[in-house]
């Protein structure tokens, strides 16, 4: 065997170097005898095969070459060759020729080497049409939108989404995505559609496999490329998987040209794409396409670089504006949140839809039984994983309201599944389709205390409008989706989402405090100019374009802000800049000792904007009979508010679901600037706080006066 294959390698050797050693003998002489392409007219782009005759005219030939070229003999210009170590008679040398790039009309040369004594018929040709069939460079074109190159282990749904952005449909019958366009089009890797239109704004999505990509994002692809269902397959060439280490995901036309191109991690290509590749992503991590109203395409990284992390199964709502008369009513904690909530589930008629990430009040929950007993249908979504655990209070809950009829799920996820968002933190609700309550507190007996002594600062609003009511029940549908692996069903016999313990006893006892209630709900009738956002869907954008707007005044009330983000927080910047254009801000921080964690935060961002010369304050809860500000919210000219579940640190904006609603109407923004100003103006101080240099040099002088002047009486006494 071992000697076989030394003189196989021999051989093979004289094939190559024999013809250009060997001097040309009389008694050779090859001819060929006619050279063909299969096509005399062809489109750019295709392979066409060229083959020629090759005769032996003297019988004793040594090893040769048949060399194809087309137009010029030359390096460049060199199609192929095909060596031989023999002939008989003759021989029928073959070879495919990618004619991308060349249109025109072209010279197809083969020609033989080494040259016989009768070289005049060492060589033919034959001529060729080569039509161009380059797409439109000034015309938009189909798009790469999402790229999903890591899964998650063991969950085989990677996937690449296209989109058509034109007002027409373009026919991409046997147009292909590839991960090797480097190579001859008839050798690579690549995915075929088949005869097809895709529909002007029309978008769709090519998975590996179609039930695993189901199971994570709610909803079935357009094909697959391995087999798992009943969805359609894309017909594959050679084995088509996306590197999770960095590659080039190319859609091209049947004629092989590059219609759009995606490169990432340290891959190079420069057909179709500039300067270097997208950062790598995680596994769970979707690249997505920026959109600024329509697509942005520069051929570059820039176009896929988001501050939001995307990870699949999250959703992508644009914000949702809208301008209507009609009323509101705007509350806050501890004041009467309470009664208005209350008040909003005595008149559900016909269906309650919640979410909440933390829901242990004892009094409303009393509320929605009623409710269920009235036949009003509930559909509560929980966050499974609060921080601190799931607790036996909500689950007490959850079990009872079960038991009367309502539907209970938790945002979590099962063994060995991933989460969309890293927590679902919203908290609001929708009442028959028409009414919503957006607010910054959680259902627990300091964010809606029945005692308005006691409780935590929060802002809400209630808005009866079916056009926001039908957007919020759409976001509700989406993060309440069954089919979801994240979404857990209450189920009372599970050990994490079940019932609390037999021995477990439920405290619905009513927390009593100090605080003197200031204001009561208030119903607003007027013009409403609305923005719901959501996070991370689009807030940060929408609240540092609120900040931005400001032209006279910022009031900032929140439970803690973090200064650094990936860079300084951008929300932070946005203040920064309209408190140096002149506009007056004003930053209002809780500060609780107990509270080690969020008081670091606290302190390094007020140490922050007091260097940036804003004025902030520390509201101390020690010393307030207020519990927490627990508050999220924003006042911009006294025109404009933000109510929201969102805090101001990077995961809350990007990483959580959250909601809030921006809300443009002067008797609104009058009702939460006045809860602000009593809260900035409350003398509270920290129990025990070192005074500030001044007012300890005013202490001094004022027990130095005293003194003097208790010397100079009893002097005069005596």
């Amino acid at each position: 065997m071992k000697a076989v294959s030394i003189f196989l390698v021999i051989s093979l050797l004289c094939v190559y170097f024999l013809p250009f050693f060997t001097p040309a003998q009389t008694e050779i002489d090859l001819g060929i005898a006619w050279i063909k392409v299969e096509k005399d007219v062809v489109s750019e782009g295709e392979v066409v095969k060229i083959k020629a005759k090759v005769e032996n005219l003297s019988g004793n030939i040594p090893p040769f070459v048949v060399s194809f070229y087309y137009d010029v003999v030359d390096k460049k210009h060199l199609i192929g060759k095909r060596y031989y170590y023999s002939i008989n008679f003759y021989r029928l040398p073959s070879i495919e020729w990618d004619t991308k790039g060349l249109v025109g009309r072209h010279n197809v040369i083969a020609c033989i080497s080494p040259n016989d004594l009768n070289s005049e018929n060492n060589i033919a040709n034959t001529s060729i049409e080569i039509i161009n069939t380059s797409p439109d460079k000034n015309e938009k074109k189909i798009l790469i939108t999402e790229l999903y190159y890591h899964a998650h282990p063991n969950i085989k749904n990677e996937y690449v989404c296209i989109h058509n952005p034109t007002y027409r449909k373009i026919n991409i019958s046997g147009w292909y995505i590839t991960i090797d366009p480097w190579k001859r089009v008839d050798k690579q890797r690549k995915i075929i559609f088949p005869q097809m239109f895709l529909q002007k704004n029309e978008s769709i999505y090519i998975t590996q496999n179609a039930s695993a990509f189901y199971l994570e994002t709610g909803k079935m692809p357009d094909f697959e490329y391995y087999d798992s269902c009943s969805i359609p397959d894309l017909e594959r060439e050679g084995y088509f998987i996306l590197s999770n280490k960095g590659g080039v995901v190319c859609l091209k036309d049947e004629y092989n040209h590059t219609i759009d191109v995606v490169v990432y991690g340290n891959k190079t290509w420069n057909e179709g794409w500039e300067g270097k590749g997208i950062r790598l992503v995680n596994a769970g991590i979707v690249l997505k396409r920026k959109w600024d109203g329509g697509y942005i395409d520069t051929n570059k990284s820039s176009d896929w670089n988001w501050n939001r992390t995307y990870r699949i199964g999250q959703t992508d709502f644009s914000p949702f504006s809208l301008k209507f008369k009609g009323n509101a009513t705007v509350f806050c904690s501890p004041d009467c949140s309470f009664e208005t909530i209350s008040s909003e589930i005595k008149k559900a008629k016909h269906s309650i839809y919640i979410n909440m990430y933390q829901f242990t009040n004892p009094q409303i929950y009393h509320e929605l039984g009623e409710a269920l007993e009235r036949n009003v249908s509930l559909n509560l979504l929980l966050e499974g994983n609060p921080v601190g655990g799931l607790c036996f209070e909500e689950r007490y809950i959850a079990t009872m309201l079960h038991k009367k009829g309502g539907k209970i799920w938790y945002m979590y996820g099962k063994e060995k599944t991933y989460r969309r968002y890293v927590f679902n933190h919203a908290k609001y609700a929708i009442f028959d389709n028409k009414t919503v309550v957006i607010e910054s507190a959680n259902w627990v007996k300091s964010g809606v205390p029945e005692d308005a002594t006691y409780g935590n600062r929060e802002w809400g609003i209630v808005i009866k409008n079916e056009s926001i009511a039908k957007f919020l029940l759409n976001v509700f549908e989406k993060d309440c989706n069954k089919i979801m692996q994240d979404v857990v069903p209450f189920n009372a016999s599970h050990f994490i989402y079940g019932s609390p313990p037999s021995y477990f006893t439920f405290d619905e006892s009513i927390p009593h405090g100090e605080y003197i209630p200031s204001f009561p709900p208030k119903t607003i009738n007027g013009t409403f100019n609305v923005t719901v956002i959501l996070s991370p869907d689009n807030a940060e954008n929408e609240i540092k374009r609120f900040i931005s707007s400001a032209k006279k005044s910022i009031f900032v009330e929140q439970a803690y802000i973090e200064k650094d983000w990936d860079s300084t927080n951008p929300f932070l910047n946005a203040i920064v800049k309209k408190n140096e254009s002149g506009v007056e801000v004003k930053v209002l921080l809780n500060y609780n000792p107990e509270y080690e964690s969020t008081n670091e935060m606290n302190e390094k961002t007020y140490a922050y904007l007091k260097e940036k010369g804003i004025d902030v304050k520390f509201f101390y809860t020690n010393s307030s009979p207020l519990k927490n500000i627990h508050n999220k919210g924003i006042i911009v000219d006294g025109e404009g508010v933000l109510i929201s579940s969102i805090n101001f640190n990077e995961n809350s904006v990007r990483n959580n679901r959250e909601v809030g609603i921006i809300i443009k109407n002067e008797d609104v923004a009058e009702y939460f600037t006045n809860v602000f100003k009593y809260d900035w103006n409350a003398e509270f101080r920290e129990k025990g706080a070192v005074m500030d240099k001044e007012k300890i040099e005013m202490v001094l002088i004022g027990i130095i006066f005293g003194l003097a002047f208790l010397i100079i009486y009893i002097h005069w006494r005596r």
